[in-house]
């Protein structure tokens, strides 16, 4: 059995790219609910659960854009996405791709990974972290520790 091969060097990066672009997409789905973006259905009703989403795919999805907070506001997408999925697709049909849920459930899978990967090098909790633990300039940059070798006497 061999062992998988390192990843590279840049793999940490596209999960911040990953970040960026899905932020900015459920942006748009906040945006077309609260707005209108697009042609969508503007719905102000903040008691139904459409009308609930819009504000919070605006703020999770700029959240997620800036990568700020990204593992809770990934675990509280995830959850939406959940939601959505069950009370609105699911009773169509089984299978997502024939009852039109599908997309619900990438992002909910995608925010669910999230939760684990957190925001990449190129975030704010990044910057946010470095600054904290004084691991001096640069972006995305973190070094981890050193491990400390203890020897037996």
């Amino acid at each position: 059995m061999s062992a998988q091969p390192k990843a590279p060097r840049w793999t940490p990066y596209l999960l911040s790219v990953l970040r960026i672009g899905i932020g900015l997409l459920f942006f748009q789905h906040g945006a077309e609910k609260l707005w209108g973006f697009a042609g969508g259905r503007i719905d102000h009703n903040f008691g139904t659960l459409h009308g609930f989403a819009g504000p919070l795919e605006i703020l999770g999805g700029l959240l997620m854009t800036l990568g700020l907070f990204t593992r809770a506001t990934a675990f509280i997408l995830s959850g939406e996405m959940a939601v959505a999925y069950f009370s609105r697709w699911a009773p169509r049909g089984f299978w997502p791709i024939t009852n039109g849920g599908e997309e619900a459930v990438i992002y909910c899978f995608l925010y669910l990974w999230l939760v684990t990967a957190g925001g990449g090098p190129w975030s704010l909790d990044e910057w946010i972290w470095r600054k904290t633990k004084g691991m001096g300039e640069g972006f995305g940059m973190r070094r981890e520790p050193e491990p400390v070798i203890v020897k037996n006497r």
